[in-house]
């Protein structure tokens, strides 16, 4: 069917449909955008991805335009348990969308009202495809596609299919590239993925190259594999060229292009409240005054202080806007239960920072060494599998680059931001969805998780069980892992139910602490939890309710309830020192809280400076009141293990360590460093993110607990967003 006739019959196709107007229901409403400032979109297919509450796309769904509705093909990706539709790809005919203008959608809750009649070709069209990746030391290696013929692509030897009907159809192709001899690249797979549409010749060709192989113990398996450039040609004209670049083992990237020019450009911007109503992500609003798109803009895609830039601008095997170095430091715009730049996107709408977004969750995830893919699955099923290559002994020698000052990317737990979700929100791309896959199977299966590792209910934990619960809560029904990703959040629930619902204690500490922990100093008789980190594991928790997961609910609540009582308990605890404590709500949020006495020692420390030796633990603290007397005075008496430090205070001959006056408590949080007292924050802004999932859940005293944090220090936030309740109030 050629071009002429395909909008011909659209326009019929509209014109019919218009006589339906009033039927049916509006759920979400979007407003998109065209990108290209100097071409008018007449009559363009478009395939736009589109997520739906549960319960809201019963019937189908049909876009709408001034009131017409439109003929569509909708590809269903993932259903809720109610049968309606979670997430689909929505292909139609765009009428018209003028150059830098802007169009209203509204999506209905309606069965669309047919498809065009698509005829075959008279004269199929072909096109050829061909990658040449020229390597630093032997020569090229090619995957060549040949001539593609796009009408006879179902007919091709192994080819698969990924989306299919009369407006869009795509195909994925696997290939493994050749030297000059025709010997097979033994490192290198390429999947191609070719979205076709309907009467029209350019082809969306996204080109992904991994090396995503099992790890050998008994390698030597190379690590560093560097090329001169990577080409992508159709029919012998090159769209695509880059390098040279450094190709680790483990990562991989994507190229994307049309083969005749793109037929659109347009900012699929969400409905953020609709993305907040149906749970997909928390609510969030700016802390001050709300930030503009072109300030956003400003401030994101920039590398963060301290950061070293880009070898190339948002390139291939770059990280971008992530991170490189993931375990470096905690303070960062990506260490949040989404990155900042995604919400302040999600906030503002800002256009670079949309284009940030599809690099960080794509080529910037891909650079970072946890792609295996173990029987063609994107990740593998840790308790399955015989080779287990994110395993300790399997891990990668890291090395430094040629420069010397730049070391690879480095995946960790503790830093990791979200990869893969938002961006296969905002668009439906197998790729993402991949790299969703990757990243939980990295969180469920590397040494020493085996699982989800959630006794100290630290940030290594409130991230991994993101990154699992979001892969199985939106992954295609069809996702080889889904299953393994649903059943590892469900054990891992039991395993906390067990361990801390059905406990018994009191006092809702995690059942491990630490006795020291990032790099802060020794306590003398107490372990200890970090309150922030813990505030993430009940917004994590949180998070699981919010996506099926009812296993997840009486945990979140016994958790948020130690968050709630830090500001609302109205304990008090006669100390060993004959004075009664109780919790000043000023301190509820430490870097640290004690959650249980253990024995210890004072033993020869480092250069001959007397130290702390911690043993088993005495017992839990059961007391809210008893909680603050032991933070205060561990922080008051620790001690930090450098060789040139010590101990500088001893407890009395029955037992009891002295209290500082000038000392933790009180708002001041203080702490003493070199004989001088010192200034530690206090961080209720990260009690916000709990607080909000307990005033949601209606967790005892949680309304209480939130005002009072409001109060101290809920107002302002070093990033200028919050996270806030989705239940109406004064939030």
């Amino acid at each position: 069917m050629s071009n002429t006739m395909l909008r011909a019959a659209v326009s019929i196709v509209c014109m019919l449909a218009a006589t339906g107007v009033g039927a049916g229901q509006v759920v979400v409403s979007n407003t998109y955008e065209n990108f290209d400032t100097e071409k008018d979109l007449v009559n363009v297919p478009v395939t736009f991805s589109r997520i739906g509450a549960d319960g809201d796309f019963t019937a189908g769904i049909t876009p709408m335009i001034d009131g017409v509705r439109l003929r569509s093909q909708v590809n269903v990706l993932r259903r809720a348990k109610d049968g309606s539709i979670r997430h689909a790809l929505v292909t139609f005919v765009l009428p018209k969308l003028a150059a830098g203008g802007k169009v209203k959608i509204d999506w209905l809750n309606e069965k669309p009202p047919g498809l065009p009649m698509v005829k075959r070709r008279r004269d199929p069209f072909g096109i050829t495809l061909k990658l040449v990746l020229s390597r630093a030391v032997g020569g090229d290696i090619t995957s060549d596609l040949g001539k593609v013929v796009l009408d006879d692509l179902a007919l091709r030897k192994g080819i698969k299919r990924i989306h299919s009907g009369p407006l869009m159809k795509e195909w994925e192709i696997h290939d493994v590239p050749v030297d000059a001899e025709g010997n097979k690249d033994p490192h290198i797979d390429v999947y191609w993925r070719l979205r076709v549409f309907a009467g029209e010749r350019s082809v969306r060709v996204a080109c992904v190259v991994e090396r995503s192989k099992d790890r050998k113990k008994s390698g030597p398996e190379p690590v560093q594999h560097k090329f001169k450039s990577v080409k992508l040609l159709a029919d012998e004209k090159a769209l695509y060229e880059e390098g040279p670049y450094d190709h680790l083992d483990q990562t991989r990237y994507r190229i994307l292009v049309w083969t005749g020019g793109a037929l659109e450009n347009i900012h699929r911007r969400p409905n953020y409240d609709y993305w907040v109503k149906g749970k997909f992500v928390p609510k969030y609003r700016w802390a001050a005054k709300g930030r503009t798109p072109a300030e956003v803009d400003n401030t994101y895609p920039v590398p963060s202080p301290g950061r070293e830039l880009p070898k190339r601008d948002q390139g291939i095997l770059e990280s971008g806007v992530v991170y490189r170095h993931m375990p470096g430091t905690g303070g960062r715009w990506d260490v949040g239960p989404y990155p900042f730049w995604s919400v302040s996107y999600l906030l503002s709408g800002a256009p670079k920072t949309y284009r940030a977004i599809l690099h960080a969750d794509g080529n910037g995830g891909g650079a970072f060494y946890i792609h295996v893919r173990q029987d063609g699955m994107p990740g593998y099923n840790v308790y399955t599998v015989t080779q287990r290559p994110l395993d300790k002994g399997y891990f990668m020698p890291l090395y430094t680059l040629p420069d010397g000052s730049k070391p690879p990317c480095q995946p960790d737990h503790a830093h990791a931001p979200s990869i893969g979700y938002i961006a296969y929100l905002l668009t439906g791309d197998k790729y993402y969805a991949e790299e969703m896959s990757f990243w939980a199977s990295y969180q469920m299966g590397v040494y020493p998780w085996k699982g989800l590792k959630w006794q100290q209910f630290t940030r290594d934990f409130a991230w991994g069980l993101r990154h699992v619960v979001d892969a199985a809560f939106i992954l295609p029904e069809e996702h080889p892992l889904r299953e393994y990703f649903v059943k590892g959040v469900n054990k891992c629930m039991d395993e906390m139910t067990a361990g801390c619902v059905n406990s018994d204690r009191r006092v809702h500490s995690p059942p491990a602490g630490v006795f020291q922990c990032s790099g802060r100093p020794f306590w003398v008789n107490s372990e200890r939890c970090s309150t922030w980190m813990y505030s993430w594991v009940v917004w994590s928790l949180g998070n699981a309710v919010d996506k099926g997961f009812p296993k997840a609910a009486k945990v979140r609540d016994w958790a948020a309830e130690y968050i709630v009582s830090l500001y609302t308990s109205e304990d008090e605890f006669k100390a060993p020192d004959g004075k009664t404590y109780k919790v000043d709500p000023r301190d509820a949020i430490p870097y640290s809280t004690a959650i249980s006495l253990v024995e210890s020692q004072i033993v020869p420390g480092p250069a001959g400076k007397m130290g702390i030796k911690g043993g088993k633990r005495i017992r839990y603290l059961d007391n809210y009141g008893e909680v603050w007397y032991y933070t205060k005075l561990n922080v008051d008496n620790s001690w930090y293990p450098h060789p040139h430090k010590g101990l500088r205070t001893r407890p009395s001959a029955d037992g009891v360590w002295p209290l500082r006056e000038d000392g933790f408590g009180g708002g001041k949080m203080y702490w003493v460093y070199d004989d001088k007292v010192k200034h530690h924050w206090n961080m209720h802004v990260y009690s916000m993110v709990a607080l909000t999932m307990a005033v949601e859940a209606d967790v005892s005293k949680a309304r209480k607990a939130w005002e009072v944090m409001m109060s101290l220090g809920g107002k302002s936030g070093e990033y200028g967003i919050q996270m806030v309740p989705r239940v109406p109030g004064r939030w």
